[in-house]
């Protein structure tokens, strides 16, 4: 009875155990899947709003020094076919029906006064608190207007007002690195869980002992005799 009694406890304590395991294992199932789906999510909305931007501006190759800047002339138009560019726009989505062209003059360093548009950034619209188009058309939307911009070099027709690579450095850094850091972790997690990671070992097969020489008549001859 006694080792009846204690085969039974030995039982239940390894189905608790096992119990324990699976409802860890499903815990921590859902928490990665979880940290991999925000991941997932967090680059939909990111990658759009702050990543692209922050990419066009490094691609644009803007000069570091900044050059004076003029506002010539000012265009308030109406209508999608007169609003194919805007200086500023909120919103980088949806056209725009209305719009304000800012076109200038800048002169770098030594250099003759160059014809260009002025744009709020590289991409000409942007989302509140980070884009404000009123304060951005009441500092540089009037003629006559002189300010410190910035050229790009890969196409020197377009200035922007401000610029900074370590800026948009760190947005990239922030809005690609750190989500793709946590999903990639996410999706570790979950392979080492249910998944076999690690590539298979070939056996090696086992070594066969050494043949023995086979005997003739001859042989067997000479050992007698020996």
């Amino acid at each position: 009875m006694r080792g009846g009694s204690s085969e039974r406890l030995v039982v239940r304590s390894s189905r608790r155990r096992g119990d324990t395991r699976a409802k860890l294992t499903r815990y921590i199932t859902v928490m990665l899947a979880a940290l991999l789906g925000g991941g997932g999510s967090a680059l939909l909305f990111l990658v759009p709003l702050y990543a692209d931007p922050a990419l066009s501006a490094l691609a644009a190759d803007f000069d570091p020094i900044p050059a004076e800047c003029v506002t010539e002339r000012r265009d308030d138009r109406l209508g999608l076919d007169n609003c194919t560019w805007a200086s500023c726009r909120e919103g980088c989505t949806s056209d725009a029906y209305k719009c304000i062209q800012l076109h200038v003059k800048y002169k770098a360093q030594a250099e003759d006064w160059r014809p260009a548009v002025l744009f709020v950034n590289i991409k000409g619209c942007g989302y509140p608190p980070q884009v404000n188009c009123e304060n951005f058309t009441l500092s540089y939307g009037y003629v006559g207007a002189r300010y410190p911009c910035f050229w790009s070099r890969a196409d020197t027709t377009v200035v922007v007002p401000r610029w900074s690579r370590g800026e948009q450095v760190a947005t990239v850094t922030r809005t690609l690195a750190i989500p793709l850091f946590l999903s990639g972790c996410a999706g570790i997690g979950l392979c080492a869980l249910h998944c076999e990671c690690r590539p298979r070992r070939r056996r090696r097969p086992p070594r066969r002992p050494p043949r023995l020489p086979t005997l003739t008549l001859d042989d067997t001859a000479v050992y007698r005799l020996a």
